[in-house]
């Protein structure tokens, strides 16, 4: 598994590669714009092709993550149009970018139901996809708060199997997201995640490495610094070991004061030589 942390992009794009070798990643997840505004200023030529020379230059590999606004499976109609608009201006720059991935949670059905909600994400996703992006999304499982969708292997294999671009379509794990939700990834590793290369194979792009401060099946998202949560650090040790993630980006999101060097060094320590 690749090691590596969520970087600012704050005063311009390519600044977060320099922010990532700083912390000694060997990977990183950025927003490609103010991940708290629907809209953000156009990325400029110059900033494209500096962000793509730094990148190879680095060496380093990377995704995206969505805007936290976004809702696709949103009944709420301006809501609704303003959710298309922000996914299809983000992927936009994710391909001038060249990223790869793209991480977005599924979506809120808002107390329409499951079912509809994950018909409205894939008919969402399939007409952005009509458009030809080259990026593809990673459907993130969630912590299963309130109506979100995503927290289960099902609502993700329902949705997958519902768009007519399952080609570009991928999962992001997130530990907290997955312990929170019921999945035992404490004291049933191996059972779990026997479960999940099942349902999704090599669609697993992307794990997000936080640990928990809520306990199993908690239904709450809150993060921890590796090691000091509700998970612990065996599940972390194993999971930079297993070689079913030899090539997955692992990213950090842990609640760190400064930057993220001591918990990629911490994470790194783990690696069985």
């Amino acid at each position: 598994m690749l090691i590596g942390a969520h970087q600012s992009i704050t005063k311009s794009i390519d600044l977060s590669i320099k922010r990532a070798l700083a912390d000694n990643c060997e990977c990183l997840q950025i927003f490609v714009k103010n991940n708290n505004r629907w809209e953000g200023k156009p990325l400029l030529d110059e900033t494209v092709e500096k962000f793509k020379t730094e990148l190879k230059r680095s060496g380093l590999k990377v995704c995206a993550h969505s805007s936290y606004l976004i809702n696709l499976a949103s009944f709420k109609e301006d809501t609704y149009a303003k959710s298309v608009i922000c996914y299809e201006d983000e992927l936009t720059r994710c391909d001038r970018l060249q990223i790869p991935y793209y991480v977005i949670h599924p979506g809120s059905h808002l107390k329409h139901g499951e079912d509809v909600g994950i018909k409205r994400i894939a008919e969402t996703i399939d007409q952005t996809y009509d458009k030809g992006f080259e990026t593809m999304t990673l459907l993130e499982m969630v912590a299963g708060q309130g109506t979100n969708i995503g927290y289960s292997i099902q609502n993700m294999v329902d949705i997958i199997e519902a768009s007519a671009f399952s080609d570009k379509l991928g999962i992001c794990l997130d530990s907290c997201h997955i312990f929170a939700a019921g999945y035992d990834i404490r004291d049933n590793y191996d059972k779990v995640f026997d479960e999940m290369f099942s349902a999704f194979g090599d669609k697993i792009k992307v794990f997000h490495l936080n640990d928990s401060k809520k306990p199993l099946d908690s239904r709450r998202d809150r993060h921890e610094l590796v090691g000091k949560g509700e998970i612990g650090e065996e599940f972390f040790k194993k999971v930079v070991n297993d070689s079913r993630f030899s090539d997955i980006l692992g990213i950090l999101e842990t609640p760190v004061d400064e930057n993220y060097q001591q918990e990629v060094e911490l994470l790194k320590s783990y690696r069985e030589i």
